[in-house]
């Protein structure tokens, strides 16, 4: 945010990396073995390797994952309630607690971060290059780490009652993919906020007030389930090979 004009007044951020321990598709998710170390290390690695964060903040209601990030110097640890962990919790509700929290004890920030405990493509690169472009913002409250669907959505197509495909834009077909309009979803990774937000919104921002940062396909795989899992560890283990 533009709060200052000084070229070298640097924000105060924030970084919340939420970690709650009851994922069911992939038991133990956040601390599970990816190429020989736990998940959620290599999210910690980018943000301390940014060098961006005045803290690093841990939230979790998972007293193993808490004691993991409690072992790694520099990083701070929150224990979540039970209510803001359960499958219907969202991410705002977490981040707007840990937010309340830390204004309470007077640690007041400039930007409070969103960093995915299952973010392990994400690099510093990533994160810096979003720190730059939020803070060059006229305008942004809020940024949002989106990246393009792999083939176009006017593509997309349904299976209809009677067993067969209905497309969403079957006119669509005739143009090269190119010359479609481009749509983006969230990488479901990585996001920042200035304060105002959390005092503004009870339940989220709407629609329309995000600015989108674009990350890479390559990087942007949010961990969900199973088949996401070795699809990183797959991509993990090319990069190590790679020159």
């Amino acid at each position: 945010m533009n709060q200052e004009s000084s070229p070298e007044w640097e924000p105060k951020r924030l970084v919340i990396i939420p970690a709650r321990g009851g994922s069911k598709r992939i038991p133990g998710k956040n601390l599970v073995d990816v190429c020989g170390r736990p998940m959620i290390s290599y999210a910690i690695e980018a943000a301390k390797t940014s060098e961006l964060f005045e803290e690093i903040l841990v939230s979790s209601d998972d007293e193993e994952i808490l004691n993991y990030a409690k072992s790694i110097k520099s990083v701070s640890t929150s224990e979540r309630p039970r209510e803001l962990a359960g499958d219907h919790a969202t991410i705002f509700s977490t981040l707007k607690h840990e937010y309340n929290l830390n204004k309470k004890l007077g640690k007041n920030y400039d930007e409070i971060w969103l960093l995915s405990a299952t973010a392990c493509l994400i690099n510093k690169n990533d994160l810096v290059g979003m720190s730059a472009e939020f803070l060059n913002s006229k305008s942004a409250t809020a940024m949002l780490g989106v990246t393009e669907f792999e083939v176009p959505v006017q593509w997309a197509m349904s299976i209809g009652e009677n067993g067969k495909l209905k497309s969403l834009d079957f006119a669509s077909f005739g143009n090269r993919s190119q010359d479609l309009e481009k749509f983006y979803h969230d990488a479901g990774c990585l996001a920042v906020f200035s304060p105002s937000v959390f005092e503004d919104y009870e339940n989220g921002l709407p629609e329309g007030e995000f600015e989108p940062y674009v990350l890479d396909r390559s990087r942007a795989v949010d961990i969900d389930n199973p088949e996401d899992l070795e699809l990183v560890r797959a991509l993990m283990s090319l990069k190590k090979t790679l020159p």
